[in-house]
């Protein structure tokens, strides 16, 4: 009996040790994919802004060479700090960070093509359609945003939605630009390109659909 309670005792430690040793290690690859995660995510913020500063002092050295002054250069630099503005937040804080990119993309976008505007001879045109057709495509992206964050278990389904979602974007900038440009609304290619769009997305419909039956059975 006193036999029994110690060897019991023993496998009992023995177990609880093994349990702690399982549950250190899990812990210290946590730490471990964290670690290395950020790692990679500083490394990929420090290269990304490096390549855009490096774009910003070509264009400022090859403004001044040809022009004495800055010109041109002025255009590709405000695009390399909008897309720096954008970018940074994903790229930082991966799928966390998305959400601050598309806030940055959102309130810079409009501010942007104000100072395009003013850089860019565009016959008046480029504010009208530009900031018309930037609060359609910014709604759109905020759209699938929440798609996804609904949707964050059934990845397919989402990516079909956004896929028909696609459909109603480009009719509503075409229509956009045809109040300034003159042509059809609606074209054989435009046909053909929603053809192939709506059977991408039944496709995917159905792929979602089988994976959520077996995953339920």
């Amino acid at each position: 009996m006193d036999n029994e309670l110690i060897n019991g005792g023993k496998n009992n430690t023995e177990t609880d040790n093994v349990e702690t040793s399982v549950v250190n290690a899990l812990q210290y690859a946590d730490k471990a994919v964290k670690s290395k995660t950020r790692l990679i995510q500083n490394i990929s913020v420090y290269a990304f802004s490096a390549l855009i500063l490096l774009g910003i002092i070509t264009c400022i050295i090859v403004d001044i060479a040809m022009s004495a002054t800055l010109t041109w250069s002025l255009i590709p630099i405000g695009a390399c700090i909008f897309a720096w503005l954008s970018f940074i937040p994903a790229i930082k804080y991966g799928i966390n960070g998305i959400l601050f990119s598309l806030i940055m993309f959102s309130v810079f976008t409009i501010p942007f093509l104000l100072v395009l505007s003013n850089l860019v001879d565009s016959g008046g045109m480029l504010i009208p359609i530009g900031v018309r057709t930037s609060i359609i495509g910014i709604v759109f992206l905020w759209i699938v945003y929440g798609l996804f964050k609904l949707l964050r278990s059934r990845i397919l389904t989402a990516v079909a939605i956004t896929l028909l979602l696609a459909i109603p974007l480009n009719i509503s900038i075409d229509f956009v630009l045809r109040k300034f440009i003159s042509g059809p609304l609606f074209d054989v290619w435009d046909a053909m390109s929603y053809s192939i769009i709506v059977v991408a997305a039944i496709i995917l419909f159905i792929v979602s659909h089988n994976k959520q039956k077996k995953k339920v059975s």
